[in-house]
């Protein structure tokens, strides 16, 4: 009995350490990690948005469109691309630069502002049971959408990005974070608005994208 006491031991050690080695690696952000601690993945692994001083902004307001979705789509993801938008609103928010970041108004804005608009093109969301039952063999969950961004005023667009990230299944099956990636993507976001609504950008973070329309390319992914 003492001697499968002490297996059970450490196979519960051996269960801690890995988790504790691959929790690091939830998120698969790119094929090269960030260096500049201000870039948008980095800064949001932190509960925080990164400090915004009002002077620095030459958009102080930002509304969102809704989030389109592939028809075939729209009953599951649209929780999930809830989750991202509500999530960079509020990170937004909390920086106190900002006088409004909502939801587009039926009335426009007198100030200068920006237009968002996400485009959901690829996603896979393991779920909870499916993870408690597969563990890697579920595999990983990702997702990829859209931001295109556009001058309020003159209905120009600015800038586009696809945001995306993807966890580690092998992580996942211990820290089952499948579920947290939209809250990671809607930091992201957040962080993103809140670089390229300052006067200089956020250049020295991010170089600009080329602001030329492209439409969203989606396959058949889906949750599971």
């Amino acid at each position: 009995m003492k001697r499968n006491d002490r297996s059970a031991q450490h196979l519960i050690f051996l269960l801690l350490t890995l988790s504790l080695i691959c929790a690091p690696l939830a998120y698969a952000r790119s094929k090269a990690a960030p260096s500049n601690p201000r870039d948008p993945y980095v800064t949001a692994e932190s509960e925080t948005a990164p400090a915004v001083k009002a002077e620095d902004l030459a958009y102080r307001v930002i509304l969102f469109e809704d989030f389109t979705i592939p028809a075939q789509w729209e009953k599951d993801a649209r929780p999930l691309v809830t989750n991202i938008e509500t999530r960079a609103i509020s990170r937004l928010l909390s920086t106190s630069a900002f006088t409004t970041v909502a939801n587009k108004q039926s009335q426009s804005p007198e100030d200068p502002y920006l237009v968002v608009k996400c485009a959901l093109l690829n996603y896979r969301i393991v779920s909870t049971a499916a993870r408690i039952w597969g563990g890697v063999i579920a595999g990983s969950s990702y997702i990829t959408f859209r931001a295109q961004v556009y001058d309020g005023k003159s209905g120009v667009l600015l800038f586009q990005r696809d945001i995306t990230t993807e966890n580690s299944a092998w992580a996942a099956t211990f820290t089952f974070n499948d579920v947290k990636l939209p809250n990671f993507l809607g930091s992201v976001l957040g962080d993103y608005l809140a670089l390229r609504a300052r006067k200089d950008k956020g250049v020295d973070v991010l170089p600009l994208e080329l602001a030329t329309p492209t439409p969203p390319q989606t396959d058949t992914a889906h949750p599971k």
